[in-house]
């Protein structure tokens, strides 16, 4: 059997944001408004270089606040709350950006980065945050490079390099649970696994462990909720087809990992999957979940040229409609903040 070790504290404790301009087209909820938490998901895209900050705390009533990135190309964003900060993942910087105090920029403002890492990291995917350390999954630029794992140090000055790590996996979205890091392989629907990530020399990274979720085809997104103990994935099926895409859930991860032999499989039937035409997923490639408004956010790059949706975690799969859709053009990733 497999431990599987969950966090010891969240990434970030929540903090408040500010949002400005009102916008409710594609709100599907009709629910009166209640008092409740702050929510605020932040886009990034690869075209536009657009960063918005939409408050979702009453979807009757969504605000968006937006700015123009230094990066055309966002390879993942994170929200710093104690700081303020937003850390951005750069393709077309080749870079890791922090841009400082987010909440007092004024909406349609270019945002300029207080803090760029120190090396530059190739075509990067996706990007966490444990404590000081910035990890991300970094794509194999070339026919001669390889895929990687760029961990950075943090410490409010300057963002320093501290470890890469080079795997034969192309990786996409990655979370860290306590000291293993997941990592979702695109091209397949396995996750590898990699054992006290931090603590490893930096050089070659041999996976710990690679499970199949069956049923899944190219995954790309994952996110995980260790309050409820679920693991989302995004599935973007065939790259090439613009409506195969799918969202997997596997409610009470740990458990079932725990339980499986290495190099297992998580069967169907314990997997809730929504995919279908209404479900308006294409090529969903990242997510974001709110276990207490128990709302599920995707990013779906190619329906419509790219969308944040909503999803309603209490529904039990299949063909169902987003409770909420805003059009953003080339959506390439997604960061939610509760508090």
């Amino acid at each position: 059997m497999k431990n599987f070790t969950l966090p010891a504290a969240l990434l970030f404790s929540m903090a408040v944001l500010v949002s400005c301009s009102t916008d409710s087209e594609g709100i599907d909820d009709t629910s009166n408004p209640t008092i409740g938490p702050k929510v605020t998901l932040f886009t990034g895209s690869n075209t536009s270089g657009k960063i918005n900050m939409y408050d979702m705390s009453d979807m009757r009533n969504v605000t968006n606040k937006s700015f123009q990135s230094t990066s055309r190309d966002s390879g993942g964003l994170r929200f710093d709350p104690i700081q303020g900060n937003l850390v951005e993942a750069s393709r077309s910087e080749n870079n890791v950006l922090v841009f400082e105090n987010i909440n007092n920029s004024l909406d349609g403002s270019s945002l300029a980065p207080t803090l760029r890492s120190d090396v530059q990291v190739e075509n990067p995917r996706d990007i966490i945050i444990a404590g000081n350390k910035i990890i991300v999954s970094s794509d194999a630029a070339g026919p001669r490079d390889s895929n990687k794992f760029y961990v950075y140090d943090s410490n409010g000055d300057s963002v320093k390099l501290v470890k890469v790590f080079e795997t034969g996996f192309q990786h996409w979205g990655i979370f860290l649970a306590g000291n293993t890091l997941y990592a979702a392989m695109d091209n397949s629907g396995s996750i590898a696994v990699y054992n006290n990530f931090l603590s490893n020399d930096s050089g070659v990274l041999t996976a710990n462990d690679v499970f199949l979720i069956e049923g899944a085809k190219s995954l790309r997104g994952i996110t995980y909720d260790d309050i409820e103990d679920t693991l989302f994935l995004a599935d973007v099926g065939n790259p090439l087809d613009d409506s195969d895409g799918a969202i997997h859930t596997i409610k009470n991860f740990s458990v079932k990992y725990s339980g499986m032999s290495s190099y297992g499989t998580i069967e169907a039937q314990d997997i809730k999957t929504v995919q279908g035409s209404k479900s308006m997923l294409g090529n969903p490639i990242d997510l974001q979940y709110d276990h207490i408004g128990k709302v599920l956010y995707a990013a779906e790059r190619s329906t419509n040229g790219g969308m944040a949706l909503a999803f309603d975690n209490s529904d039990e799969g299949g063909d169902v409609s987003p409770m909420m859709q805003k059009a953003v053009s080339g959506i390439s990733s997604i960061h939610l903040n509760v508090e």
